[in-house]
């Protein structure tokens, strides 16, 4: 455990000041007032400021255009690209689409493209659109293979004649929804060797594991010609600073199936319009931010992040007398996908224990002098924590705590509440623990 903090407080708030330099240089935004002994308050502050100048110069081209343009109307993005205005929900966002190089190698024998929408959702809802309407009898028969409540109660929308679901241990599925690391509450690491066949349609949700996910043995139990892989790309694109909602997608047919990549493309940024679920100017405009789709800069930015929350959950361990032991994908298997945070659980607690777990870390974080976010989501530069209460059906209770980017001082002393709560040794550790022991 010493080693891991150690590790996390070797680059913290004087890297986190050079990358939030860098970031502003690349729009020429006016200096940053941080240098390298800048602490972690004025850090956080100096993001904000960033991300305030990203909107502005966004909302200076939007805001004074019409949602139904006249005839021959043209926006300049902040990057300096133009783009052509008709009715908004038709808007040409190709120039991010062909940013960057693929997020995923295509597997061999395999083609793709990338496709944006307007939010993880609306990119799992357009995609599902796509799958049926190329079913030869309009159904498909589905299995998702993940935990994620909103991918769950998206599908419950469809009639279940339309996306009927198959029995665990079915050998084959139409449609498979695959979430390589799953948590309701408890982290689940998928084995896809162990799923059924797939004949039709293959969709990842790689949102808690970015870049860091092997797509092999997924194909390898797909059998039939369309995939894609997906994420909501507010969490870990935007270098922590949530400019717009948007989701990724990278749209993928088998060579020689005689599927067109292209035509098949244009079919879901058909849907997308019919939908209204792209993306308006504005958020077109806060995503030319040059760092969205940058793959290089997502990688590292991703690769800090995952290493700190996987020195949490190595802290915590799978031994802790308080904890449950499964609150991060490395804990259940040394080949897991990494993820954005830890999923905290008490040994048989229930929701009131978890409040008081929740009421715990907040005083400590004060009393510690630890900047951290009492709030939601994840993969920010800073820390947030939060009670998640899902619906019973959907999961159990359980402390969401994600350590972003900066690392430093701030995440070694919450790494070490965390641990000295999961050992039961100080005196609010033992309260906990007492929660705990006694059920």
């Amino acid at each position: 455990m010493l080693g891991n903090r150690i590790a996390v407080c070797a680059s913290g708030a004087g890297e986190d000041a050079q990358d939030l330099r860098a970031l502003a240089a690349r729009i020429e935004a006016p200096p940053l007032a941080i240098d390298d002994d800048a602490d972690e308050a004025q850090l956080e502050a100096a993001a904000l400021e960033l991300r305030r100048h990203c909107l502005a110069l966004a909302h200076r081209q939007a805001d004074p255009r019409l949602k139904s343009p006249c005839a021959g109307t043209v926006a300049r993005l902040p990057s300096g690209s133009r783009v052509s205005l008709g009715y908004e929900r038709d808007l040409d966002v190709s120039v991010l689409e062909r940013r960057g190089g693929e997020d995923y190698p295509p597997p061999p024998g395999w083609r793709s493209v990338r496709v944006l929408c307007r939010s993880g959702q609306a990119a799992l809802a357009c995609l599902l659109h796509l799958a049926l309407s190329m079913a030869r009898d309009g159904t498909l028969s589905t299995r998702h293979a993940g935990r994620y409540f909103e991918t769950k109660a998206l599908l419950d929308l469809w009639p279940p004649g339309v996306l009927p679901r198959v029995p665990a241990g079915a050998h084959d599925v139409e449609m498979l929804i695959g979430e390589p690391a799953a948590c309701s509450g408890r982290f689940e690491v998928a084995r896809p060797e162990a799923l059924p066949r797939v004949h039709h349609a293959l969709l990842l949700d790689t949102t808690l594991s970015g870049p860091a996910v092997d797509l092999a043995p997924w194909f390898a139990r797909h059998d039939g010609a369309i995939a894609a892989v997906f994420r909501s790309g507010l969490k870990l694109d935007q270098a922590g600073l949530e400019l717009a909602n948007v989701g990724i997608v990278q749209l993928m047919v088998r060579e020689g199936s005689g599927l067109d990549l292209e035509a098949l493309a244009e079919k879901l940024r058909h849907i997308r319009g019919l939908t209204a679920t792209g993306l308006t100017l504005d958020e077109l405009g806060a995503l030319s931010a040059p760092w969205f789709l940058d793959r290089d800069y997502f990688h590292r930015y991703t690769a800090r992040l995952f290493a700190h929350n996987e020195a949490l959950a190595r802290a915590i361990g799978r031994e802790s007398p308080v904890f449950a032991p499964d609150c991060h994908p490395c804990l259940l298997s040394d080949t897991a996908p990494p993820a954005a945070f830890c999923a905290i659980r008490l040994r048989d607690g229930d929701l009131a224990d978890h409040h008081r777990l929740l009421a715990c870390v907040e005083r400590e974080v004060g009393r510690r002098g630890i900047v951290a976010t009492k709030g939601g989501s994840f993969g920010f530069r800073g820390i947030r924590y939060e009670l998640v209460e899902p619906d019973p059906k959907d999961g159990v209770p359980f402390l969401r705590v994600a350590l972003g980017l900066r690392g430093g001082t701030g995440t070694a002393a919450m790494i070490d509440l965390l641990a000295e709560l999961a050992r039961g040794n100080f005196t609010a550790g033992r309260d906990v623990h007492r929660l705990a022991s006694t059920r």
